[in-house]
């Protein structure tokens, strides 16, 4: 539909030009009717069918070769019966040909080419019998040559340029990929995926500043999981690596998609609960804990569990935040102290 609107308006110019020239006596009034009636009935037949979804089955639902055809038509048609217009019907079928040349086939293309040269050269042969003033056929045939010529000169330069212009395309499209896969991979934890310490560390300074300016509390914790050195040693370093994998998918699939865990430094973790006082805290620790527990590890290593030790704090902002994370790491080892497995609220100074 879109290319039915754009080019109702040339067909509009050819048959005003049509109409005008009949009045100054350049043009007969029955040609021009006749250009008239071909644009009029196939604009209403190509709306009528685009209108409707009428041809949304077809192979060619947009109708894009039919409507080059009918431009096609309307081109030779000027050219058979206009005089004054066969100057212009080449670069006509030029401009008709550039417009739809990327979403045509070759053979589409050259079929609508040659066969509208085809009728223009039978129209050139039949002029004297349907025109009374005669015309140099010589300049004619040069004319009709050459658009043979420029056509495929034309597709194979507009081929070229689109590839190129596909080619640039794509190796932007990669390079943005690559950018994006560099951000990511600078803000991300290769073995886990979660977001690592660095990019942690600016979310944190973050919520500091929030806390500062509109007191909405929040809370952060360090989890350190137990026994790690000893599930290496046990099960070897693969084993170790696809239990941090596994913890944190469990953490994420456990914890709501506002938190954010990252891995702060070989088996421990820093949560940031934005928004989150301290009771909803630890109920969402508590049931972290639970999620682990459950979680089947003996698919790593026989006879294998996960737990883990928190140390949870909620930072008052008046203090610097390496002071609140200091506080989260002594509760993080009082956890350790009394027996692991647990959450251990920070104390307040």
């Amino acid at each position: 539909m879109h290319r039915l609107q754009i080019t109702v308006l040339p067909y509009c110019i050819g048959v005003g030009s049509a109409y005008l020239g009949s009045t100054l006596h350049a043009v007969p009034l029955w040609a021009a009717h006749a250009l008239a009636l071909w644009c009029t009935t196939g604009v209403l037949l190509f709306w009528a069918l685009l209108h409707h979804d009428l041809t949304e089955q077809w192979h060619d639902p947009a109708l894009i070769f039919p409507q080059v055809l009918f431009g096609c038509g309307a081109v030779v048609l000027a050219y058979t019966l206009i005089d004054a217009s066969r100057g212009l019907a080449l670069l006509w079928l030029c401009l008709l040909m550039l417009f739809d040349i990327h979403r045509l086939t070759t053979r589409q293309l050259v079929l609508a080419t040659m066969g509208s040269l085809t009728l223009m050269v039978v129209a050139t042969l039949l002029h004297d019998q349907l025109h009374d003033t005669p015309i140099d056929r010589i300049s004619e045939w040069i004319s009709l040559g050459t658009g043979a010529i420029v056509m495929p000169v034309m597709r194979l330069v507009s081929l070229k340029s689109y590839r190129m212009r596909s080619e640039m395309l794509a190796q932007r499209a990669a390079l943005a990929q690559t950018v994006a896969d560099l951000e990511r991979a600078s803000a991300h934890d290769a073995l886990t995926g979660l977001i690592n310490r660095r990019h942690m560390q600016t979310l944190l300074d973050e919520e500091f500043r929030r806390l500062r300016r509109t007191e909405q509390a929040f809370c952060l914790a360090i989890i350190d999981l137990d026994h790690f050195k000893q599930i290496n040693d046990q099960h070897g370093h693969a084993v170790g690596d696809a239990v941090l994998q596994g913890f944190a998918q469990v953490a994420q699939t456990a914890l709501p998609p506002t938190d954010r865990l990252a891995r702060w430094g070989g088996e421990e973790f820093l949560l940031l609960m934005p928004e989150t006082g301290l009771p909803t805290a630890q109920q969402r620790l508590d049931a972290l804990q639970q999620k682990v527990r459950q979680h089947d590890w003996a698919a790593f290593g026989e006879g294998l569990t996960v737990s883990f030790s928190a140390g949870l704090c909620e930072p008052g902002g008046r203090v610097p935040l390496h002071r609140d994370l200091e506080r989260a790491d002594r509760a993080l080892y009082k956890a350790k102290a009394q027996g692991r497995a647990r959450t251990v609220l920070a104390d307040r100074t």
